[in-house]
């Protein structure tokens, strides 16, 4: 009877023992993956409040094709619309050379028959039709911003200004233009371009009545919107 009762208490003690490492296992194993848990959640919060993030473009060694869309925006008498072209390489990522191939429609409005009739020297304008310049670009903004949603977009900002002919009803003008444009990064090759640009040329103007010719510096403020495409796609990335 004695070793029937010891060997049912060493068959309890067992069973204890067994049950008891098990649940510290259990325990265990739930307070690692508790832990796992908040490891993620923090990494989670952290990936959301980065300030510093890595640039998803680069376009240095790169070549953009801009179409554009062109619109004047300071002229009263002539309204002045149009397409055309730009076709830039990037020397260095903040650093680029472009050319710009622009046409020019022109409308005239009803502001001109108005100060006809109520002011007979109004000048007579040689409108302008097309120009072409060479320009730099130099992009030293860059940032992004986020609307509504957890989506960042990427943009960044450029100067530009250079040389080139505009070409009017009375012939070729030396010509100098400086602007502002926006870049938005939609994929690392698909940009929306905006900017607005001054067209600056010398012309000579005649006054109906009296016919007098005179010189007038014209500026030719134009709105420009337009869709970049970066080639080649793919780029080498490099902390800029």
């Amino acid at each position: 009877m004695r070793i029937l009762h010891r060997f049912n208490l060493l068959v309890l003690l067992l069973v204890f023992t067994v049950g008891s490492g098990a649940a510290l296992a259990e325990e265990a194993k739930k307070s690692k993956k508790e832990s796992k848990s908040k490891k993620e959640s923090v990494e989670v919060r952290q990936d959301r409040i980065k300030s510093v993030q890595k640039k998803p473009f680069i376009k240095k060694g790169r070549w953009e094709l801009t179409p554009l869309f062109s619109i004047s925006l300071n002229d009263a008498f002539y309204q002045k619309m149009g397409g055309g072209a730009a076709f830039s390489y990037h020397i260095a990522d903040a650093l680029g050379v472009e050319l710009q191939a622009i046409y020019v429609g022109t409308v005239q409005t009803d502001m001109v028959g108005f100060f006809q009739q109520a002011n007979q020297a109004l000048p007579k304008v040689s409108r302008l039709q097309y120009y072409l310049t060479a320009n730099l670009m130099w992009s030293p903004f860059y940032g992004k911003l986020s609307l509504f949603t957890d989506e960042i977009i990427h943009f960044d900002a450029y100067l530009v200004g250079g040389f080139g002919l505009a070409y009017t009803e009375t012939g070729s003008k030396f010509a100098t233009n400086i602007g502002i444009g926006l870049r938005y990064f939609a994929t690392s090759w698909l940009v929306i371009k905006i900017e607005v640009r001054d067209i600056i040329y010398t012309e000579k103007l005649t006054l109906d009545v009296q016919r007098t010719e005179f010189s007038d510096v014209q500026n030719h403020v134009m709105l420009t919107a337009g869709i970049s495409f970066f080639l080649p796609v793919d780029f080498k990335y490099e902390y800029q």
